[in-house]
């Protein structure tokens, strides 16, 4: 019976070293990816795994980060992308609305056709949680809009939007990190 058990456990290995000898014939060098645990705030990623480095990938992933930065701090009066919106009712809130819409025309325009597939997705959607958010705000510019909503159901709506708009933008930082972008 001894024998017959080690007899077992031998054949198992004899084949199980045979097959992945094998499977390694089918593997080439540029499938394996760099393991490379790269954190992102307020962003938990399940993945480990970095792109070899592209420089020119990671230069233009890291001009349109920064220009899409330098197009929500060129708003007039109002930062975009900060906690700093005004009441619904205040007389700001129409200039915030208005540098909002302008914010998600200029960074929709950026071009992204040269990017990786992965990214420009990522983007996207990043680009349609302000498209929605800035849509909600114009709706919000009209009195009938907003008296429809309970103060409540207003700032969960826009409280939505911001967590949707910081999902997908720490999704769009991940991936841009991932291709080796410099993010700040």
């Amino acid at each position: 019976m001894r024998s017959k058990t080690i007899l077992s456990a031998a054949a198992f290995t004899v084949a199980f070293a045979l097959s992945a000898a094998f499977a390694s014939l089918f593997i080439t060098k540029t499938q394996i990816a760099e393991s490379v645990f790269i954190p992102v705030s307020g962003y938990k990623s399940t993945s480990c795994f970095k792109h070899k480095n592209n420089s020119a990938t990671a230069d233009k992933i890291s001009a349109l980060i920064a220009e899409d930065n330098s197009n929500g701090r060129s708003r007039k009066n109002h930062r975009v992308g900060e906690d700093v919106r005004p009441s619904f009712t205040s007389s700001e809130f129409s200039e915030y609305t208005e540098a909002v819409e302008q914010y998600v025309d200029e960074s929709s325009s950026m071009k992204v056709s040269g990017l990786p597939g992965d990214f420009q997705i990522e983007w996207r959607e990043h680009m349609k949680a302000w498209r929605d958010y800035s849509d909600f705000l114009n709706r919000m510019k009209k009195s009938s809009n907003r008296n429809a909503l309970s103060d409540e159901e207003l700032e969960n709506t826009d409280d939505f939007h911001s967590r949707e708009i910081d999902r997908t933008w720490q999704i769009v930082l991940q991936s841009g990190v991932r291709y080796g972008a410099d993010i700040d």
